[in-house]
């Protein structure tokens, strides 16, 4: 039987590269936040307050479909 093993590297040997991947991801969420803020408005204006009736009539349609 043969044994075999690897070694595990603990420390990145680029640390330019892992800080420039650092800086690219606080990018990323930053920007994610400011297209939040954008749309935030208009996704307000998307928000429905259904009457009773028409939630009831949406819940007996799906009963019926089982």
């Amino acid at each position: 039987m043969d044994e075999t093993s690897t070694t595990t590297i603990n420390e990145t040997s680029n640390k330019a590269a892992m800080k420039q991947a650092d800086a690219t991801t606080e990018n990323l969420e930053a920007d994610d936040l400011i297209f939040y803020h954008s749309l935030r408005n208009e996704l307000n204006l998307l928000t429905k307050n259904p009457s009773l009736k028409t939630v009831h009539q949406i819940l007996n349609y799906s009963k019926s479909l089982r």
